[in-house]
């Protein structure tokens, strides 16, 4: 009941994911983003301990497709399991399991991956996977953020699930801080709206504070946001 990108972008180590689903509060079950370590989705019969698991296992120095058959030994209900990893370098694996219902399946690109479950087709990930790679060559962090939204976007206008997302999600790491620069969700959707569309209106208002948040702040308390862009948007990194 979800689709997701998690991607890489190698020429800067960041990584990050994007996320829609039809439940609620996909952040805080399938969503696990370390910086200089990988992004990991892990959805369908979401397991968060998988998440946990496998950002530590990449920390420990395995590749992502070790760390699948790492997770598969341990879980009984692997089959119910849908798991994306990739890590700063553009390494990246991902699992569907047999029983995570239909339509559920990934595919793997350049440095990301899309996974879907429950979905309408598989339009749903071909549209996701062509909207990322079309931007590819943008270099900032901002831009990788706003390929991974549009991936997802693209899902949405391909069909997604097929009813209303509740739900929604995008988090990005960079190499130079310990916490995502971008950490963004929509826990559950307006009455009457969609958790995609609504993402993108969060997105859209908060990511031009993103290094005012993440660096700028921390050590100019007497500097507003307004104040920061008028400034040329100076960071401290």
């Amino acid at each position: 009941m979800t689709y997701t990108i998690v991607a890489a972008d190698p020429a800067s180590g960041t990584v990050g994911l994007c996320q829609g689903t039809s439940a609620m509060g996909v952040a805080s079950r399938c969503t696990h983003v370390r910086s200089r370590v990988a992004a990991v989705a892990s959805q369908s019969h979401s397991d968060w301990r998988h998440g946990r698991r496998a950002l530590d296992l990449v920390g420990s120095g395995l590749e992502p497709d070790a760390v699948l058959r790492a997770l598969e030994t341990t879980d009984a209900h692997f089959g119910h399991r849908q798991i994306g990893i990739v890590t700063p370098d553009g390494a990246v694996a991902a699992h569907t399991g047999p029983s995570c219902g239909s339509y559920a399946a990934h595919r793997v690109g350049d440095g990301f991956a899309v996974l879907g479950n429950l979905l309408v087709g598989h339009g749903v990930l071909d549209a996701m996977a062509e909207r990322f790679e079309a931007g590819a060559g943008a270099g900032s962090g901002d831009a990788f953020a706003e390929r991974l939204l549009a991936a997802v976007e693209a899902g949405f206008a391909a069909g997604g699930e097929g009813v209303t997302h509740l739900s929604s999600t995008i988090v990005v790491a960079g190499p130079n801080s310990p916490r995502p620069l971008l950490d963004l969700r929509v826990d559950v959707a307006p009455v009457g709206g969609d958790a995609v569309p609504e993402l993108r209106r969060v997105f859209d208002a908060f990511s031009p504070f993103v290094d005012y948040y993440a660096d700028y702040w921390l050590d100019h308390p007497d500097v507003t946001p307004e104040q920061w862009l008028e400034q040329g948007s100076p960071t401290t990194r």
